[in-house]
């Protein structure tokens, strides 16, 4: 009886240790740098005459509430239109345009976005930008859906996250 209660004590404590130490590793693992929380849909593409090696693309991205894409480029010229929700979105180079949604049909003017500082977006904003470096997220408690369409080269990939650019102060309000 006593052989059998320390054993039952051996193996109860090993694995205590066990679940322990997997906790541990748990809170110590860095989450993977990239796209949380959103997903893409290519609607349509085709490569143009016009601009020979480049393609026009349109996408629908959806961010979930919580969501973003950190600091990240894209190959080409994109117009961005927010068709529903909350969106931060933060230019880290020059060119980005904004303009806000129409007011009885007229568009508002357009701006130049300050680099490095989020500006709010709502439903029927736009921008355009070529060859953005940018950073965004969901700043709202419902999904944003964007509509994208993009000028970009051929066999570049669409977005590209920016190694060592993860927890660099961007200004604006901190990503939930």
């Amino acid at each position: 009886m006593r052989r059998v209660s320390l054993v039952l004590s051996v193996v109860m404590l090993f694995g205590v240790v066990a679940i322990w130490s997997m906790r541990a590793a748990a809170q110590d693992a860095t989450p993977a740098a990239g796209p949380v929380g959103v997903t893409a849909t290519l609607l349509g593409s085709g490569e143009t005459s016009v601009a020979p090696g480049h393609e026009l693309s349109l996408r629908r991205v959806t961010i979930e509430p919580g969501g973003g894409i950190p600091a990240h480029t894209h190959p080409g010229a994109l117009v961005i239109y927010l068709e529903s929700g909350t969106w931060g979105y933060t230019a880290l180079n020059e060119g980005t345009q904004l303009t806000r949604a129409a007011v009885n049909g007229t568009p508002g003017p357009s701006e130049e976005m300050a680099v490095g500082e989020e500006i709010i977006l709502n439903a029927g904003d736009w921008i355009y930008v070529e060859d953005p470096t940018d950073d965004i997220r969901n700043a709202g408690d419902e999904p944003v859906v964007l509509l994208i369409a993009g000028l970009t080269r051929v066999g570049v990939p669409f977005t590209t996250i920016m190694e060592g650019m993860e927890g660099m102060e961007m200004g604006g309000t901190p990503t939930p």
